[in-house]
């Protein structure tokens, strides 16, 4: 467990309940839109998790170079509580820098579900993305 989800979980109170189980989530994403005209995107997907009507970052997958089909090599791997709705947001990038941060990044659109909803999949689950003005864009894929 990565220290940034343990701090998360702390901080949203998710260690309350013993009923728990591990789930690992790989994403991958298909056919992300070239919105800079003069490369293709450097993608990069941060995972938030609400709690209390608050998102905190949970982790972050690496950032894949010149890349509109990316399977990310980050495994996020989760406390799923039974009896708790532990909704997730995906957050898409376009890293424009040397470096990881946000603060240049082009947000390219975010998918919304329950941690419960990815868990009961037999195998792999396709979401919309959904940009700002909540028309569906590309494909977030959750495997």
């Amino acid at each position: 467990m990565s220290d940034i989800y343990e701090s998360a979980a702390n901080s949203l109170g998710l260690f309350s309940s013993p009923c728990l189980t591990k789930v690992e989530l790989r994403l991958t994403c298909k056919g992300i839109s070239d919105r800079d005209a003069l490369s293709k995107p450097d993608p990069c997907i941060v995972l938030n998790m609400q709690s209390h009507g608050q998102w905190m970052e949970v982790d972050r997958t690496e950032v894949i170079r010149s890349c509109v089909n990316p399977t990310y090599s980050k495994v996020f791997t989760l406390d799923f509580y039974f009896e708790e709705v532990q909704r997730l947001r995906f957050e898409l990038y376009d890293i424009n820098s040397s470096h990881n941060g946000l603060k240049e990044a082009i947000f390219l659109g975010s998918v919304e579900c329950t941690l419960g909803q990815v868990s009961h999949s037999s195998f792999f689950i396709i979401y919309g993305l959904y940009l700002t003005s909540s028309l569906p864009s590309d494909d977030l894929t959750s495997i």
